[in-house]
């Protein structure tokens, strides 16, 4: 996906089947910066710096890039708004980190699954936008699937990684709403804000030195996955609704643990398999049920036949 192809024209404004998918393959790449992180066995402030300066440095690659294509400069961080997006993204970096350290990635994803229904009630006081009902049924289904994943077995984790993880998920969803209010394009947000723990990250890793035994994925994932996934779902708030965004970061919620399965052996119970297929098969439906929704509120009333009284 290029820089071009993410590009948000006014005059030929994205569908909503495109935002939908734009923010849906976000989710989708997203759902592997855990296992990554994990591949890399690395230290924390070693996560810290290599993760988030890796993918602020390719963010403003591809908005540079994107400026010489589109002939279009937009700006990195668009006013106020942008800056308090930003540092809510930079907070939210730092939190992620820390309860992937303190907390097992299972509890991380899965308490990041909250995040919908952050952003609905944040959407609704911030922005003003009264969830759809699909949306209304969407996000207690998925809650469900995620209490049956956390139910087949989810070992608990330290008390103050898990404060970690919903912190991170009410950040992104403050941040995603405040994006979807300004209707400003804030597509390099998320990575930008990446580069914040970073810088205070470097007087640790240059005391103790990197510490990792396979910086290869750790590289990566903070130079492709990440920006590529924050890049698309920081773009989303301009096409679909908050909470939608938000709905997409629970792919990470059902994948992430299947490719810890894949990768380390570490296989879900059945009852988790079964929470996932709650969730991913409510998902589509919530997609399907928003894009019919808006078609519908967006096509031309039907003329009724002139009569004669």
């Amino acid at each position: 996906m290029t820089a071009s192809s993410l590009n948000v024209d006014a005059a030929t404004p994205p569908t909503s089947a495109q935002g939908l998918s734009i923010v849906g393959f976000g989710g989708l790449v997203l759902s592997v910066d855990v296992p990554l992180i994990r591949l890399s066995e690395s230290g924390f402030w070693t996560v810290l710096l290599i993760r988030g300066l890796l993918t602020f440095l390719v963010a403003v690659a591809v908005w540079w890039v994107d400026g010489k294509v589109t002939q279009r400069r937009r700006k990195l961080i668009a006013g106020r708004s942008g800056l308090v997006v930003t540092a809510l993204y930079a907070l939210a970096a730092t939190t992620f980190i820390v309860a992937v350290f303190h907390t097992s990635a299972a509890n991380v994803v899965f308490i990041l699954a909250f995040n919908p229904m952050f952003a609905a009630i944040l959407s609704w006081l911030i922005a003003g936008e009264k969830p759809s009902t699909a949306t209304l049924l969407a996000i207690p289904a998925t809650l469900a699937g995620v209490f049956l994943i956390i139910g087949a077995g989810l070992t608990t984790g330290h008390w103050y990684g898990d404060i970690a993880a919903l912190a991170t998920a009410f950040l992104i969803a403050l941040a995603i709403t405040i994006a979807r209010r300004s209707r400003t394009d804030m597509r390099y947000a998320s990575a930008l804000g990446a580069v914040v723990p970073a810088v205070f990250a470097i007087p640790f890793v240059a005391g103790e030195g990197l510490q990792s035994d396979a910086i290869v994925w750790l590289v990566l994932d903070g130079g492709l996955v990440l920006p590529l996934a924050t890049i698309c779902l920081a773009l989303g708030p301009m096409l679909v609704p908050a909470p939608a965004v938000s709905m997409a970061y629970l792919l990470e919620t059902v994948l992430a643990p299947l490719w810890i399965w894949l990768i380390f052996g570490e296989r879900p119970l059945d009852l988790a398999l079964a929470g996932g297929a709650i969730v991913v098969v409510t998902l589509l439906a919530h997609s399907a049920a928003e894009l019919t929704r808006i078609r519908r509120s967006a096509a031309p009333p039907l003329r009724r036949p002139f009569t004669h009284g």
